[in-house]
């Protein structure tokens, strides 16, 4: 399905009725560039096409080389670097790095991509990312890129292929500490996710949910399960252990929670592995975009802090980190001519209820995270301890007996 339109189905006296609107968001109108399927399906002219539409002059590509990394590491989409060398009309020599984003071969991957329809959620925010709307908006805001510049989005039947500007040769780079993100790095990457929250809310307002809420089927109860038992180990004999075998029979519970605040296009699986720093960790683009959808912007925040900053950064600074994320949410929303109607108490009031979100998030990542040495298992002792501490378990558990 080539990504032009939008279907929504709605319930009419238990008939289903099918309407097609326009999608506001197409990247490749007017452009016939065949969506591939991986580096091996790219050409001179594909490259070519691709340059003239996005920097809008006459390209001839002399030269181009692409690359596949080594390792794959806990991507659920193929990626390669890509070189190119080409010249304008006017005979100027220039060069681009690009990022290729393309469908898993891998055929249990695919499987998971198609039932979480996590490659449509993708395309469609990078169409969002693209518009005159979002990059006015975040110029607006004081933030040129919170997502790196893209060139092309686009998917059709089981291909995908979504081009972006290869952040690595500015000097951008991952980085997770296994022992979490430093509170510079944590403030940033939520003063990027600010923008992009203060931007959906605007969207919202204007196109409606329907271009953004993507249905996705659950598939994470079975990481949360291996995820949670791998805690009862590290707490065995102690209160903490019948605390967690309480909360394993209502992993359903917990993946659906949410506490009303906002609706905004949020990330939805916002930690370090999918975050780019500056060499100084000063500025921040936000990356893959699989898991997008309309939501409590606090998924996003909760998800961050305890899956991937420091245990200190809740302990001593977390005021500070929200009311850095409040500023750069409302001041965002000031500069474009919007607001929202809440407070500052409201958003703390609220991060409140939704640990227990964030929680689950961290509980579904850490088999894999401790596997790859992303996380320690002091951390996890210092994120359980944590959210002991301020009650979270208690209240989840208090409020399902309810």
């Amino acid at each position: 399905m080539k990504l032009d339109t939008v279907t929504n189905f709605y319930v009419l006296g238990g008939l289903n009725i099918r309407v097609v609107v326009p999608y506001p968001f197409n990247m490749d109108k007017g452009c016939h560039l065949t969506v591939l399927r991986s580096e091996k399906d790219l050409s001179t002219s594909w490259l070519e096409k691709l340059l003239m539409m996005k920097l809008k002059i006459d390209i001839s590509v002399t030269s181009w080389a692409a690359r596949v990394p080594e390792v794959k590491d806990g991507c659920l989409s193929e990626i390669a670097f890509v070189r190119v060398e080409c010249r304008d009309s006017s005979d100027q020599l220039r060069e681009k790095s690009l990022v290729f984003k393309f469908m898993p071969q891998d055929k249990h991957l695919i499987g998971i991509m198609i039932s979480g329809s996590l490659s449509r959620k993708e395309i469609e925010f990078y169409k969002f990312v693209a518009t005159d709307d979002f990059q006015v908006f975040c110029n607006k805001a004081g933030l040129k890129h919170p997502v790196p510049d893209v060139y092309w989005s686009c998917m059709e039947d089981d291909r995908l292929t979504l081009v972006m500007h290869d952040l690595s040769t500015d000097g951008f780079r991952v980085d997770i500490p296994p022992e979490g993100n430093h509170l510079l790095q944590t403030k940033s990457t939520l003063l990027s996710v600010a923008v992009i929250h203060a931007c959906g809310v605007v969207s919202l307002k204007k196109y409606g949910k329907e271009y953004f809420n993507v249905p996705s089927a659950d598939f994470l109860g079975g990481f949360f399960s291996d995820g949670l038992e791998r805690q009862m180990e590290t707490f065995r004999g102690t209160p903490t252990e019948q605390t967690l075998k309480a909360i394993r029979p209502l992993s359903e519970q917990l993946i659906k929670m949410r506490s009303p605040f906002l609706d905004t296009v949020i990330h939805g699986d916002l930690w370090a592995g999918n975050v780019l720093f500056s060499p100084d960790d000063t500025i921040v683009a936000i990356i893959d975009w699989q898991f997008a959808c309309v939501d409590n912007p606090l998924c996003d925040l909760v998800t961050m802090l305890l899956i991937s900053s420091h245990p200190e950064v809740l302990r001593r600074h977390l005021t500070e980190v929200l009311e850095c994320y409040w500023q750069a949410l409302t001041q965002a929303l000031r500069t474009n001519g919007s607001a929202v109607d809440a407070t500052f108490q409201d958003l703390v009031n609220n991060v409140e209820e939704m640990w227990m979100y964030g929680y689950m998030f961290y509980t579904v990542s850490l088999i894999e995270m401790l596997a790859n040495d992303k996380t320690t298992v002091d951390k996890l002792r210092g994120i359980v301890t944590c959210l002991e501490e301020r009650y979270s378990f208690k209240r989840f558990l208090q409020n399902i007996d309810r």
